[in-house]
Formats: C-alpha cells, structure tokens, sequence
C-alpha cells in the first residue's frame, strides 16, 4: 500500500519576526508603533529613524537623542543607507569589508545613560557622506 501524507494549514501571522501578529502590527512608521512581544512577555515597539550621516565620522557621532521613547529593551537596531550617487545601498550594521566591494563601515549602538544613538563611520572615498539612513529600533519600555 502506498503512503499517503496530510498538510495542515497552520497561521504563522506576518508581525514582527513572525511573531503570530496581525498585518497591521508589520508596519514600518516614523510614528512609533506596536510589532510584538518580548519573550518577558513587554509590548515591543518600532519606530524609524530618518538622518543624515555626517561628513565624516571621528569616534562617535550621535544620530538621534531617543530619550523621549523610555527604552528599557533594545531588541533590535538596524537599517539602511544609500550611497550618494545611488549606485550602492548598505544594510546597518555594516562592517567595512573595501576587498569584497564595501568601501564604508556603519556601526550603530544605543547609550542606556544619555538615550541617544550613536554611530562610527568609516567613509572611504566619500561615498556616504551626508547620505540619509533609515535605522529601525525595536523596543520594550521602562
């Protein structure tokens, strides 16, 4: 006799990192919104970020003061940047890697203490410089 196999459908949702959520909660915004919940069981929100990248980055720079979203969980940051003359576009975080193509480095990181994003740049050939990114934050509040 010859086997024979059942498939069951089974809602996975389409939230944040699949999460069981809705399609409403996979939004990305400036304005903050809800995604999910943490694994201590908090709300996680996502907000978009939009700048500019310095000239030139020596040490860190601050990319946005996000004092005002009472972060006590960063679950998530990233995002994206596009090369000045549109040929290129970088995922953050990037790690410089000019063999293999890359010619800049992107590395963000969140200040508990003052609330403010911040970043190192490396910008060979200046080829992001001043370019707009778009760095995500996914979070619980305190």
């Amino acid at each position: 006799m010859e086997n024979r196999y059942c498939l069951q459908m089974v809602s996975c949702g389409d939230g944040c990192g699949g999460n069981g959520g809705s399609a409403t909660e996979n939004v990305y915004s400036t304005e903050e919104t809800v995604c999910g919940k943490w694994i201590d069981g908090k709300t996680i929100y996502r907000k978009v970020i939009v700048g500019k990248l310095a000239k030139d980055s020596v040490g860190s720079t601050a990319f946005a003061n996000v004092s005002d979203l009472a972060i006590d969980c960063l679950v998530n940051l990233y995002g994206n940047t596009k090369e000045n003359n549109n040929v290129v576009q970088l995922t953050l975080q990037t790690s410089y890697n000019l063999p293999d193509g890359i010619n800049g480095a992107i590395n963000m990181y969140y200040d508990n203490i003052n609330g403010i994003i911040y970043y190192c740049f490396l910008n060979n050939n200046g080829s992001y410089s001043g370019s707009v990114a778009n760095v995500i934050l996914e979070y619980t509040k305190k």
